[in-house]
């Protein structure tokens, strides 16, 4: 497939003019006629029970439409999440859209609908509610104590969820073992930091159909939440499909309390309703769990595992959501299925606290896995002189080995042992000088982390939507229309879908555009998220593309008298095989089809004998075929400031298989993007909150600290390691969470490599290493 024409170029975003112009499309730009404004009260507390609830000032206030209170809602719990069927019986439903029980401080308890924003925010201060404060738990050990005050009555200790998998005999594997390892790392509660705010609009018309507009990850998804908690049928939810939203990073893969609400308030005063959060209310929306992850390894003297066991305990807060699947996706791909042992356990724990509630972010559970692993790795080679490349080598998997999540599948595409040579050679690995052996007070080290196996999607995981749908239909002028419910979500996602479309149809880069739909109009397609999107939602595309591909030959077929097998089509042009020059166009040939006369004569239009009649067009629904495992491995300088306890990281080589590159620009962005996350995580993110009253202290950009530019290193080389995956589009697979997933656990090794010092909690700041080196 070496000769394509738009896969493997970089070319331009389809979206990329109208952002810099403004980004007219992002959905915090939608207004309605007659649009109505909407604002939600907010308990101070983080555990109450509402006694009482007064709305009368707040009705009584010029320019209020309406007020509702939980005993205005349907009290029918569910779970925000939209990936799995809302009747699945492993998703746990725990939430309600208004409760008169409050478990996290910020959880909404009334909202009020106005014609300006304003006057909703006045209308909040004058409803008068009377609170029963309760017991609150901010730790999950404290809450997992015999005792502790129930969050959710029936939930023995506050446990919620307590997976576990074993392979091998872990007893037997550690007494085997020369060496044995322990221990135990922590990483923080973070924030995607996302640029567009969640926002909704909710338009209910005479017949109670309600039409939503919102900054979400997937459109199905949250028709079926809305459905579902409002206690209507789909058909009478539609969710409108936006150009773009202004991130996500797995933050907007839930329904808030923003969409159910709006559409209440919408019902009630039959006009449109728009809620847009503040920044605090973003920040306490959801954000990445927290968990403490304990590792017991056992060694051989070669070099290989004998045995590796794993605990991990998840603060899943105060309502279920993600943790329950998010520890299972951060146990296989995070701690277990990546390295080789004869012996495997894992147990794990997701316990409810009066914390904010977790949801997805980027890497799912595997960044907080990887710290672990990657750490404990390098600690392993430091201890035993082992080199870290040749260690994480000789335990991974080879090409054409059996996958280790599904062994009826097979690695036919796995670049991972060149990932690491190829980045170990760019970074100078094979010069790294020995662990604090620098001198003066800023000291240098350079360090690595891997990533042997990742996902393509979610093929193979239970209750997990995956299939994908796709509509192209080529228009006359020679270009072609692709829709699909794929929401891009700032990584390029239509750019790759449209380059897919046209290398399959034969038109040139730019001649296929995304046309935007709702749920009523579109085929199913999952949600954008495990790095699904160019894998799964590529091959529907492709296949719809080659469906409208062989409808468009056999048309020129009819047309040119010829074989269909005799044609072909390339740059909108269609050939003759084995003639230099094109024949005619594909625009042509769209004309004769839709076109009723073709042929101007002197005596008028001559019929056509064409039988081909109609538009063009390809459709596909369909789930893929396998999981194929990109891989990674980063390696990076970083420069350590033995007095401040400063950290920066000077340089950073990144190698990726991600099968076949479909827009190399693209790639290079979402490596680059996830670096930065990466340094954050790794660094300075961390949330903050009230020891007492559990309120989110770090609400905006000014008080939680991120990368900017000053941050990131000033070389970056992203390596792609093409495999040409069988089964993926044109031979791609996945990038997008990877490039997360491994740059925490790379920085930490190279501050040990720096300064001889090993920090096991995230973040880790200028005192935590200062109070390693001893000088706090």
């Amino acid at each position: 497939m070496t000769n394509m024409s738009v896969v493997g170029k970089s070319v331009e975003r389809v979206d990329a003019c109208e952002k810099v112009v403004g980004g007219k499309g992002f959905p915090v730009n939608v207004s309605l006629p007659g649009m109505l404004h909407g604002k939600m009260l907010r308990s101070p507390y983080p555990h109450a029970r509402i006694l009482r609830i007064d709305t009368t000032r707040a009705e009584q206030l010029a320019g209020v439409k309406a007020v509702i209170t939980p005993k205005d809602v349907p009290q029918i719990p569910y779970n925000p999440m939209f990936f799995m069927p809302m009747t699945s019986p492993g998703l746990t439903r725990d939430m309600l859209m208004l409760s008169d029980t409050v478990r996290y401080a910020g959880q909404p308890i009334a909202a009020v609908a106005a014609t300006t924003a304003a006057i909703a925010e006045h209308a909040l201060e004058l409803i008068e509610v009377e609170y029963e404060e309760l017991p609150a738990m901010f730790n999950p050990e404290a809450a997992m104590r015999e005792g502790a005050p129930e969050i959710h009555a029936g939930v023995k200790n506050n446990i919620r969820d307590t997976p576990s998998f074993a392979a091998g005999d872990i007893e037997a594997g550690f007494a085997n073992a020369d060496y044995i390892f322990e221990g135990t790392y922590e990483t923080p509660r973070v924030h995607t930091c996302y640029m567009e705010p969640r926002v909704c609009v909710a338009d209910t018309d005479t017949n109670g159909h309600v039409t939503i507009h919102a900054s979400i990850q997937h459109l199905f998804g949250l028709r079926e939440r809305m459905a579902y908690a409002l206690g209507k049928p789909v058909s009478q939810v539609k969710v409108v499909q936006p150009p773009y939203i202004g991130g996500g990073f797995g933050s907007k893969l839930d329904m808030a309390y923003i969409e159910p609400i709006a559409a209440l308030l919408s019902g009630k005063t039959r006009r449109p309703v728009r809620i847009e959060q503040t920044r605090y209310e973003d920040f306490i929306t959801n954000g990445r769990h927290p968990m403490k992850v304990h590792l017991k390894t056992g060694v051989m003297k070669d070099g290989t595992f004998a045995a590796r066991y794993a605990s991990t305990v998840l603060d899943t807060s105060a309502y279920a959501t993600h943790g329950p699947e998010v520890i299972l996706v951060h146990a296989y791909f995070g701690l277990m299925l990546g390295y080789r042992s004869p012996h495997m356990k894992w147990e794990g724990k997701v316990v409810h606290t009066n914390n904010m509630p977790g949801g997805a972010f980027r890497g799912y559970g595997a960044p907080q896995a990887c710290f672990a692993v990657e750490s404990q790795i390098d600690e392993i080679c430091e201890k035993l002189g082992f080199d870290p490349v040749e260690f994480r080598l000789k335990n991974t998997s080879r090409v054409g080995d059996p996958h280790p999540f599904n062994p009826a599948w097979k690695l036919n595409s796995y670049g991972f042992p060149d990932c690491v040579k190829l980045g170990a050679e760019r970074i100078g690995w094979s010069a790294r000088a020995k662990a604090d052996s620098g001198s003066g007070t800023k000291k240098r080290g350079i360090g690595m982390a891997a990533h042997p196996l990742w996902v393509s999607g979610c093929v193979g995981f239970p209750d997990i939507y995956e299939h994908s749908g796709a509509i192209i239909k080529l228009n006359v002028d020679g270009t072609a229309d692709l829709a699909s419910a794929t929401i891009d979500i700032g990584a390029g996602q239509n750019t790759t879908l449209c380059q897919i479309a046209a290398e399959e149809l034969g038109l040139p880069a730019g001649a296929v555009r995304m046309s935007c739909g709702n749920t009523d109009s579109l085929p199913f397609d999952a949600p954008t998220h495990a790095s699904r999107v160019t894998y799964s939602s590529g091959n529907a595309v492709k296949v719809a593309a080659t469906a409208a591909k062989a409808r468009l030959l056999e048309v020129a077929a009819t047309v040119m008298d010829i074989n269909i097998s005799e044609l072909d089509v390339r740059d909108g042009m269609i050939t003759v095989k084995g003639l230099a020059t094109p024949t005619t166009s594909v625009a042509d040939i769209v004309k004769r089809a839709e076109s009723p006369y073709v042929v101007l004569t002197a005596e008028g239009p001559v019929p056509t004998t064409l039988t081909e009649k109609g538009t063009i067009i390809g459709t596909s629904s369909l789930a893929p075929a396998s999981n194929p495992s990109p891989a990674t491995a980063q390696f990076v300088e970083v420069e350590v400031d033995t007095e401040t306890g400063q950290v920066k990281v000077l340089r950073a080589v990144f190698a990726h298989d991600l099968g076949r590159v479909i827009n190399p620009v693209g790639a290079q962005g979402q490596v680059e993007g996830g670096l930065q996350q990466g340094i954050g995580f790794a660094l300075m993110e961390n949330m903050l909150f009230d020891p007492d009253t559990g309120a989110c202290l770090t609400s905006d950009f000014l008080d939680y600290k991120m990368p900017t530019a000053v941050e990131m290193p000033r070389q970056i080389e992203s390596i792609f390691v093409e495999t040409n995956e069988p089964t993926g589009p044109f031979g791609a697979k996945s990038l997008s969470e990877a490039c997360l997933i491994v740059p925490a656990p790379a920085i930490a090794n190279a501050i040990f490599n720096a300064v001889g010092v090993r920090v096991r909690e995230l973040p880790i700041t200028p005192e935590k290493i200062l109070a390693a080196l001893g000088k706090l």
